[in-house]
């Protein structure tokens, strides 16, 4: 047994005959597997920058509107449908208000293409953000939102229809 085995798979001093045409195709279909991974690499390095590109133009986008150089902000992406469609919110003062446990954040709906480095907001609303711990998740359901405007009334974002007292009552920017 274990002289066939050495047989079977030891080196060779030549080729058995007819078996060069399968080499020919074992070769081939290689070539066409890495050039199919290439692609695929190629594409998905693509689409990662693009995506880098897109989410760096809402954060300055988001920093335009609102006027404020705040760097702690929430991105939330369509990963789902896989759209070009953003959700940026973050607090317009540094970290959560002392000994009030509810606040508001903007955000700001982006969508389309970078243009110089920006994206046009389509919309946004208001967040309530739950507690005094800023290191406490916010959530972004729309049981939190309010003061809808843009694209976000026709998507039907917010299920607050006053805003709570003492919080600001009209949409952030542009109503339409």
């Amino acid at each position: 047994m274990n002289a066939r085995l050495r047989e079977l798979l030891g080196p060779r001093r030549e080729e058995r005959r007819g078996r060069g045409e399968l080499r020919f195709i074992e070769t081939a279909l290689l070539v066409i597997v890495g050039i199919i991974l290439l692609v695929v690499t190629v594409n998905d390095v693509h689409r990662q920058v693009r995506t880098g590109t897109r989410l760096a133009a809402d954060l300055e986008s988001w920093r335009e509107v609102t006027g404020t150089k705040y760097h702690n902000v929430f991105i939330e992406q369509d990963i789902k449908t896989y759209t070009t469609r953003d959700v940026v919110c973050a607090d317009l003062v540094k970290g959560k208000p002392k000994g009030y446990p509810r606040h508001p954040q903007v955000c700001l709906i982006f969508t389309g293409p970078v243009h110089q480095g920006r994206r046009a907001a389509r919309g946004g609303f208001y967040l309530l953000a739950e507690g005094t711990d800023e290191h406490e998740p916010v959530l972004d359901r729309p049981q939190y939102r309010y003061a809808c405007f843009g694209s976000a009334i026709s998507e039907r974002l917010c299920e607050i229809a006053t805003a709570p007292a003492g919080l600001p009552d009209k949409p952030y920017v542009g109503a339409s």
